[in-house]
């Protein structure tokens, strides 16, 4: 195995495993209520969009032909392991959705959650997002229109990456707290990152810039994962991870 690739399939377990701290603490603590309701919907939709984006570009022979017609006879430097990653994070987000939904009736938690309701911005952005993606499709007359309904489910998950981080941000400067969320998964999902980088970097052989442009849907999703993952360390540092300061929240209410 060459380092490239021991990059990518380093990158795609170590962000599966991120999933799991989240999965078993609310599993400890008998609840998920630390989990932001549009966080989990926009991270289903986000990763539906990018699952389909990198099954499209591994094995569609139409997105594949236009691929190399627009990058020099290059192909996507994707691997079984992106869509690997991407099919099993969609599973565990189905398995946190249920600790949500279900968790009192099925997890036998203790949820104390009341609504379901997405805010109004998730809810706008969703909209617009489709109808961009699905009106591109059909009016695009570049050569390459499903290539460019590709690349903008993958656009798609780059958008609701960077919009579903901050909901859980806003979460958690209310509560005051990042009891429930776990140190390990936003450790793991910076690794993880560094991991990506690197891949793409040793299987790179177009200039910078091309690069980018080739790339700009995992290098996208990689950057937004990085700098958010800071910003949860910090609101760890800032906040703590004891229920002290969520208990006092709910007793001022």
């Amino acid at each position: 195995m060459s380092l490239a690739s021991f990059c990518g399939w380093a990158y795609a377990i170590i962000w599966g495993v991120a999933f799991y701290p989240t999965i078993f603490l609310n599993y400890k603590l008998k609840t998920s209520d630390s989990m932001s309701w549009d966080f989990i919907i926009l991270n289903l939709v986000g990763y539906s969009c990018y699952t389909l984006s990198l099954y499209l570009q591994l094995y569609n022979d139409t997105v594949r032909l236009q691929y190399k017609q627009l990058f020099g006879g290059r192909l996507p430097l994707l691997s079984l392991a992106d869509i690997t990653y991407s099919a099993h994070g969609l599973l565990l987000i189905y398995i946190i959705l249920s600790q949500i939904i279900f968790g009192n009736s099925l997890w036998k938690f203790n949820n104390q959650r009341i609504s379901f309701r997405l805010q109004r911005t998730s809810r706008i952005l969703l909209m617009v997002l489709f109808t961009y993606v699905f009106l591109s499709l059909s009016a695009d007359k570049s050569g390459h229109a499903f290539l460019n309904f590709t690349i903008n489910l993958a656009y798609c998950k780059i958008i609701i990456s960077l919009v579903k981080y901050l909901p859980q941000v806003q979460h958690n400067y209310r509560r005051k707290t990042m009891y429930g969320i776990s140190r390990m998964q936003i450790q793991l999902d910076l690794l993880g990152a560094l991991f990506c980088i690197a891949e793409i970097y040793l299987k790179n052989e177009l200039p910078l810039m091309k690069a980018i442009e080739a790339n700009r849907g995992k290098l996208g999703i990689t950057l937004v994962a990085s700098v958010f993952s800071t910003i949860f360390l910090y609101q760890i540092h800032i906040y703590g991870t004891s229920p002290e300061a969520n208990n006092k929240e709910k007793s001022m209410v």
